[in-house]
Protein backbone atom coordinates (compact mmCIF):
# COMPACT_ATOMS: atom_id res chain seq x y z
CA UNK A 1 0.00 0.00 0.00
CA UNK A 2 1.32 3.79 -0.68
CA UNK A 3 1.64 6.09 1.76
CA UNK A 4 -1.25 8.42 -0.15
CA UNK A 5 -3.59 5.27 -0.13
CA UNK A 6 -2.86 4.24 3.71
CA UNK A 7 -3.37 8.13 4.54
CA UNK A 8 -7.24 7.51 2.94
CA UNK A 9 -8.07 5.20 5.65
CA UNK A 10 -7.80 7.20 8.07
CA UNK A 11 -9.27 10.43 6.22
CA UNK A 12 -12.43 7.90 5.18
CA UNK A 13 -11.92 6.96 9.13
CA UNK A 14 -13.11 10.46 10.13
CA UNK A 15 -15.12 11.40 7.42
CA UNK A 16 -17.26 8.84 8.87
CA UNK A 17 -17.21 10.30 12.00
CA UNK A 18 -18.34 13.13 11.15
CA UNK A 19 -20.95 11.61 9.42
CA UNK A 20 -21.96 9.51 12.26
CA UNK A 21 -21.30 6.46 10.03
CA UNK A 22 -18.09 4.99 10.14
CA UNK A 23 -17.83 1.34 8.87
CA UNK A 24 -15.13 -0.73 11.08
CA UNK A 25 -15.33 -3.60 9.10
CA UNK A 26 -13.69 -1.95 6.53
CA UNK A 27 -11.41 0.46 7.93
CA UNK A 28 -10.15 -1.36 11.15
CA UNK A 29 -8.37 -4.92 11.91
CA UNK A 30 -10.25 -6.81 14.01
CA UNK A 31 -7.16 -7.16 16.22
CA UNK A 32 -6.28 -3.32 16.49
CA UNK A 33 -4.84 -1.94 19.48
CA UNK A 34 -5.65 1.03 20.77
CA UNK A 35 -3.25 3.09 23.04
CA UNK A 36 -4.64 5.54 25.19
CA UNK A 37 -2.44 8.47 27.83
CA UNK A 38 -4.32 7.03 30.80
CA UNK A 39 -5.07 3.30 30.40
CA UNK A 40 -3.74 -0.13 29.37
CA UNK A 41 -3.96 -0.80 25.78
CA UNK A 42 -6.62 -2.02 24.70
CA UNK A 43 -7.28 -4.57 21.67
CA UNK A 44 -9.87 -5.63 19.42
CA UNK A 45 -12.36 -3.56 16.46
CA UNK A 46 -15.19 -4.36 19.37
CA UNK A 47 -14.04 -2.68 21.87
CA UNK A 48 -12.66 0.14 19.87
CA UNK A 49 -15.91 0.62 17.73
CA UNK A 50 -17.28 0.40 21.62
CA UNK A 51 -14.91 3.45 22.57
CA UNK A 52 -15.67 5.38 19.82
CA UNK A 53 -19.22 5.04 19.84
CA UNK A 54 -18.76 5.84 23.52
CA UNK A 55 -17.77 9.36 22.45
CA UNK A 56 -20.10 9.44 19.47
CA UNK A 57 -22.82 9.20 22.65
CA UNK A 58 -21.40 12.15 24.87
CA UNK A 59 -20.75 14.31 21.47
CA UNK A 60 -23.48 13.39 18.76
CA UNK A 61 -22.53 16.77 16.60
CA UNK A 62 -18.68 15.88 16.85
CA UNK A 63 -16.82 17.48 14.00
CA UNK A 64 -13.14 16.24 13.13
CA UNK A 65 -11.14 18.94 10.89
CA UNK A 66 -8.15 17.66 10.02
CA UNK A 67 -5.00 19.56 9.87
CA UNK A 68 -2.18 17.63 8.41
CA UNK A 69 -2.19 14.03 7.61
CA UNK A 70 1.28 12.91 7.12
CA UNK A 71 2.19 8.95 5.60
CA UNK A 72 4.91 7.48 6.03
CA UNK A 73 5.82 3.62 5.90
CA UNK A 74 2.61 1.76 7.60
CA UNK A 75 2.20 4.79 9.72
CA UNK A 76 -0.15 7.88 9.20
CA UNK A 77 -0.08 11.01 11.62
CA UNK A 78 -2.73 13.52 11.81
CA UNK A 79 -3.58 16.71 13.45
CA UNK A 80 -7.05 17.08 14.07
CA UNK A 81 -9.37 19.53 15.68
CA UNK A 82 -12.38 17.98 17.52
CA UNK A 83 -15.50 20.24 18.05
CA UNK A 84 -18.85 20.16 19.27
CA UNK A 85 -21.48 19.68 21.90
CA UNK A 86 -20.10 17.37 24.98
CA UNK A 87 -23.50 16.52 26.94
CA UNK A 88 -22.53 13.51 29.49
CA UNK A 89 -21.80 14.17 33.04
CA UNK A 90 -18.75 13.66 33.27
CA UNK A 91 -14.98 13.99 31.41
CA UNK A 92 -12.40 11.56 32.40
CA UNK A 93 -13.71 11.52 35.28
CA UNK A 94 -14.41 14.61 36.13
CA UNK A 95 -17.97 16.26 36.60
CA UNK A 96 -18.92 18.44 33.84
CA UNK A 97 -21.34 21.05 35.07
CA UNK A 98 -23.96 20.64 31.61
CA UNK A 99 -23.62 20.56 27.83
CA UNK A 100 -21.17 22.39 26.37
CA UNK A 101 -19.25 23.77 23.19
CA UNK A 102 -15.43 22.63 22.74
CA UNK A 103 -12.70 22.56 20.31
CA UNK A 104 -9.25 20.72 21.24
CA UNK A 105 -6.63 19.70 18.83
CA UNK A 106 -5.40 16.08 18.99
CA UNK A 107 -2.43 14.27 17.01
CA UNK A 108 -3.11 10.78 16.25
CA UNK A 109 -0.87 8.42 15.07
CA UNK A 110 -2.13 4.66 13.04
CA UNK A 111 -0.42 2.16 12.01
CA UNK A 112 -1.69 0.61 8.96
CA UNK A 113 -1.85 -2.89 7.60
CA UNK A 114 -3.81 -4.77 4.92
CA UNK A 115 -5.39 -1.56 4.58
CA UNK A 116 -6.82 -1.23 7.74
CA UNK A 117 -5.87 0.60 11.03
CA UNK A 118 -4.39 -2.08 13.48
CA UNK A 119 -2.67 -0.21 15.63
CA UNK A 120 -3.57 3.44 17.24
CA UNK A 121 -1.75 5.91 19.74
CA UNK A 122 -3.23 9.79 20.60
CA UNK A 123 -2.01 12.71 22.04
CA UNK A 124 -4.97 15.06 23.28
CA UNK A 125 -5.36 18.26 25.86
CA UNK A 126 -7.40 17.09 28.25
CA UNK A 127 -6.97 20.06 30.25
CA UNK A 128 -8.09 22.46 27.48
CA UNK A 129 -10.95 20.22 27.41
CA UNK A 130 -11.71 20.22 31.03
CA UNK A 131 -11.76 24.29 30.83
CA UNK A 132 -14.08 24.60 27.99
CA UNK A 133 -16.75 22.25 29.68
CA UNK A 134 -16.29 24.21 32.66
CA UNK A 135 -15.24 21.30 34.76
CA UNK A 136 -12.33 23.04 36.20
CA UNK A 137 -11.40 26.93 36.38
CA UNK A 138 -9.72 28.92 33.85
CA UNK A 139 -6.78 30.35 34.80
CA UNK A 140 -7.10 34.25 34.72
CA UNK A 141 -3.12 35.81 34.23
Amino acid sequence: MNSHSIADVVRRFYEGWNNGSIDFADLVAEDIVNHQPEAEPEQGRQRFEEAVKGVMRAVPDSQWTVSDLLADGDRVAARTTWSGTYQAPEFRGVTVPGPARFAVEHVHIYRISDGKMIEHWVVRDDLTMLRQLGAIPTRTS
